[in-house]
């Protein structure tokens, strides 16, 4: 048996670090509310007069956005250098204390899995020994003998040593069994239960796939509905 202490809490922080100010320039700031004034004055494209107007203000808006990003990766890069090292120090910290913890946790599975047999096997044991008990009070009961009544007496005994022994047969304290599976054929598990089964359609082989057949002047919209795809063109807005 091992002496248990308890653990102490302590204030100390294992990592340590500072923190990282952010702010946004007034330049920029002055710069979006003027780019947003503008937009708010296109409320209708009726004509392509209109149409080339509302296209530069989205040009204008999509320029500030670009400059953002570019500017957000460039600000984020160092932070993200300093986050992968954090990352890196508390994984190399914790690696021991985890392997020790799965080790141990293999331990405690696999006794609890040596107790639950050894129960499913006792509790066979205590029906079988029910059963017994069963047979033999009804064989003393029609003939009177004593050695069927003998007989009685000890599958009676038999049968409350089996359920001593279901008894005394516990997991310990801190274990479960939880379901848990392993997939054997996933075609299956798709024919018999679709709902089991995340699908996603892959849209960039898709979309390839739809302008070599443009290219080569096929039906684009016949061959895609072929495979239960609905094929369609939609306007799309450049930002240059």
């Amino acid at each position: 048996m091992i002496t248990k202490t308890p653990d102490t809490e302590t204030t100390a922080l294992i990592l340590a670090g500072d923190g990282y100010q952010l702010t946004i320039a007034p330049e920029a700031e002055e710069r979006k509310q003027m780019l947003l004034a503008a937009a708010s004055g296109i409320t209708r494209v009726r004509t392509n007069d209109e149409s080339g107007d509302a296209h530069f203000q989205s040009r204008r808006l999509a320029r500030l956005a670009i400059e953002v990003e570019k500017s957000r990766k460039l600000v984020k890069e160092p932070v993200n250098r300093i986050g992968k090292l954090i990352d890196q120090a508390a994984k190399e910290f914790i690696a021991e204390i985890e392997a020790e913890q799965t080790r141990i946790n293999g331990l405690i599975g696999a006794h609890a899995s040596e107790v639950a047999r050894l129960k499913a096997i006792a509790e066979a044991e205590e029906r079988r020994a029910f059963e017994f008990a069963r047979a033999a009070r009804e064989a003393a009961e029609e003939s009177g003998r004593i050695s069927d009544v003998v007989a009685y007496k000890q599958a009676i005994a038999d049968k409350l040593a089996a359920s001593d022994e279901v008894a005394s047969t516990k997991v310990a304290d801190g274990v479960r069994f939880a379901w848990d599976f392993d997939i054997e054929n996933i075609t299956d598990v798709y024919r018999a239960e679709p709902m089991f089964v995340f699908m996603e359609i892959k849209r960039a082989p898709v979309l390839m796939w739809l302008k070599e057949m443009a290219a080569a002047d096929e039906d684009v919209v016949g061959r895609a509905a072929l495979l239960g795809i609905f094929a369609f063109k939609k306007p799309v807005v450049s930002s240059r």
